[in-house]
């Protein structure tokens, strides 16, 4: 049971945030219909026409399907098989952006799986969420898909409860909790339930901050650290780690013994 109450309304917004997402995304499914397909840029009227994604197995599996997309799919193909997957595109030394030819990524010789050019570390966290799902009756995609959902939507609990640890001294008990409220609400805070990094990386970068502004320099390296094996967005964490001055943080104006991570 979590004592404090103001952590406990935080997890209490987010398992409503969470069950709201996965069910929002099935419902509105079923309500829209979408005009397909989208002309915005020269490529996306191929990847948005019905039945686009129909040749992609990370794609169609239909268990949480309205949570993956585009990218998704080099991030379950890595957490289930590993970079080198014969079912993820791949392309030789002579490709040209747009003209081909693609190839078999393991396979050919001279092919090169688009899969790495996408971090680690989104994907060995899902594949160790994974690890306890095997008890479930899935498909190792299903079961991909599903941990890396828990994965992106508890990285969004972790940037909340940093958030709010970081705030309260300024804003209040109050002022923290809507602070973490706010970062699910906003219209971007819709990626972090999907099968994209950004969920995980929110929780990283927010999380190593917490803990610098703590002093906690153990957990602050460690996780500035992952964050480096992630997108760019978790790049600010691990500079800031390197760079801070530490008696800056001792004399926070804000900040009683080094902060209140919790």
């Amino acid at each position: 049971m979590i004592k404090n109450p103001s952590l406990r309304n935080l997890v209490m917004i987010w398992l409503g945030w969470a069950i709201v997402m996965v069910a929002f995304q099935r419902w509105v499914d079923l309500r829209v219909e979408l005009k397909r397909p989208d002309h915005v840029l020269f490529w996306t009227a191929i990847e948005t026409g019905a039945g686009s994604q129909r040749d992609k197995a990370y794609l169609s599996d239909p268990l949480l399907n309205r949570h993956v997309s585009w990218d998704s799919e080099f991030y379950l193909s890595v957490a289930t098989v590993g970079y080198d997957d014969p079912a993820v595109r791949a392309i030789p030394s002579s490709f040209k952006s747009g003209l081909g030819p693609y190839c078999t990524a393991g396979t050919d010789s001279d092919g090169h799986s688009l899969s790495y050019a996408f971090f680690p570390i989104y994907p060995m966290a899902t594949r160790l969420a994974a690890l306890p799902l095997r008890l479930f009756r899935l498909t190792p995609i299903a079961r991909s898909k599903l941990a890396a959902v828990i994965v992106s939507m508890l990285g969004a609990l972790g940037g909340m409860i940093a958030l709010y640890s970081m705030t309260r001294t300024s804003l209040g008990e109050e002022g923290g909790v809507r602070a973490g409220f706010y970062l699910l609400i906003f219209p971007s805070g819709f990626f972090l339930a999907q099968v994209y990094t950004e969920g995980l990386m929110i929780g990283l970068t927010f999380g190593a901050l917490a803990f610098l502004l703590a002093r906690r320099w153990g957990w602050a390296a460690l996780l500035a650290a992952s964050s480096r094996c992630g997108p760019s967005e978790g790049h600010p964490s691990f500079s800031a780690v390197l760079n801070d001055d530490p008696p800056s943080l001792r004399t926070h104006p804000k900040t009683k013994e080094g902060g209140s991570v919790e």
